[in-house]
């Protein structure tokens, strides 16, 4: 019974998701992972199932990129889905025709762990997570176990919600004059150290209530106040990397958003942005209170109504302005990819994205040990940081293409522990490569 909700028409790729397929790169595969580690044993078989079931109700899911003569479009997919065994290396490029026999995203497996990577012009962090939830509750389902009721737990039998689908960014767009600014570019970690093929991972787990301890001394959020140790972290690498002051470069980070509780969408297609938070260190060192200081005034002026109606309008306008709109494939590639540069890494040093504190129903909470978040990294910003957390631990998933050098992570875990956060660490590093 499978797509049994699913229109048989075009789909138009989201404003948000309209940057990713043409500007997919070696070093850049615009691809993000979120996993469970589970205390009971996974069974290939048995999560295939699961997933066929979980695809009735996910029929935007269910789909293929292709290439039209002026944009990119997704169409629905019916070839046979299919459960891959676990990689070392996550967020791996996915060949939009062979990688997964058409599919966007890839569900794979150990004996203890059930995860899915996404290609994101299919969704963001919260429609990854709402999928993935729905997928393990209806694994353990089908394992004979009682899931209890949670909003972000999908039955495959229930009715679709036709805003689950919809465009919000074209939903709330607002005609805005003079929206199209330009930042200066951010300093960059060098690409001299020598860069690798697949993402290295450094991954820190943090107890949540030792987090909580040290915001509240600073009266800030988790969030706010992980993004002034990760910039207080990146201005001290620009200082030891850069001999000259007078060549320092702001030193900023771009912080996801999730904006469907802002503007009350129930969309779980991509509706995401991006405030960009930072330091110009040009002006001198900034101690971590002014670092804090600007974090705060930067992201709690930025995310409401009408700040983020500014970057709706701008992605909305500029898929509309006929230059872009009109413009063949073939000569849209390379605008996207000046775009993508101009209005996205160019900007900023690093990204962080936090999707939060998930919980999860009752007969599911038992059985789930660990939550991780991956965020691929790019040719530009060669490390990335992502953060979820789950059963009483955050855990930051530090992303990298460097081969060796982990200055950055070093710089930011170290932090922390100095300041009495003890920090359990992991790695699919090569020790030997080190």
């Amino acid at each position: 019974m499978r797509n049994n909700q699913h229109s048989d028409g075009l789909l138009p790729l989201d404003n948000s998701a309209i940057i990713y397929p043409p500007t997919v790169a070696r070093y850049n595969t615009h691809m993000f992972r979120l996993s469970m580690d589970l205390t009971v044993k996974v069974m290939p078989e048995r999560l295939l199932t699961a997933l066929e079931h979980v695809m009735d109700r996910f029929p935007y899911f269910a789909v293929s990129l292709h290439q039209g003569f002026y944009w990119y479009y997704f169409m629905p997919n019916h070839k046979p889905l299919a459960v891959y065994p676990d990689v070392a290396y996550p967020c791996g490029y996915l060949n939009r025709k062979r990688g997964a026999n058409g599919y966007l995203f890839k569900v794979l497996y150990t004996p203890r762990r059930i995860a899915i990577e996404i290609f994101h012009a299919l969704t963001d962090g919260t429609g990854a997570l709402v999928f993935l939830k729905s997928l393990v509750a209806e694994y353990l389902r089908l394992s004979g176990r009682q899931v209890g009721e949670d909003p972000q737990v999908f039955l495959p039998d229930s009715p679709m919600d036709p805003q689950e689908m919809e465009d919000s960014f074209e939903r709330f767009y607002t005609p805005l004059k003079a929206v199209f600014g330009f930042e200066s570019s951010a300093w960059h970690m060098p690409s001299k150290y020598g860069l690798s093929d697949n993402v290295q991972v450094i991954s820190a787990r943090i107890k949540i209530e030792d987090l909580k301890r040290i915001s509240s001394v600073h009266k800030v959020t988790i969030t706010e106040y992980l993004v002034a140790e990760l910039l207080d972290a990146m201005q001290r690498i620009q200082e030891q990397m850069v001999g000259n002051p007078k060549r320092y470069k702001p030193v900023r980070i771009s912080v996801p958003v999730n904006i469907r509780k802002v503007f009350g969408s129930k969309s779980l297609r991509n509706f995401t942005l991006f405030v960009v938070v930072g330091i110009d260190v040009r002006l001198g060192h900034y101690s971590f209170e002014e670092i804090l200081d600007q974090v705060v005034h930067l992201l709690r002026g930025n995310v409401n109504v009408k700040s983020l109606s500014k970057q709706v309008s701008r992605n909305v306008a500029g898929r509309r302005h006929p230059a872009i709109r009109y413009a063949p494939n073939v000569f849209k590639r390379p605008l996207m990819k000046l775009l993508s540069d101009s209005y996205g890494d160019d900007i900023y040093s690093t990204t962080i994205s936090n999707i939060g504190n998930v919980t999860f129903p009752e007969g599911m909470h038992e059985v789930v040990e660990r939550l991780d978040f991956h965020l691929s990294p790019s040719k530009t910003n060669k490390t990335s940081c992502a953060a979820i957390g789950a059963n009483g631990y955050l855990v930051m998933n530090f992303t990298s293409i460097y081969a060796t050098k982990t200055d950055f992570e070093r710089e930011a875990l170290t932090a922390l522990v100095q300041k009495g956060i003890p920090v359990e660490v992991a790695t699919n590093r090569n020790v030997k490569e080190q």
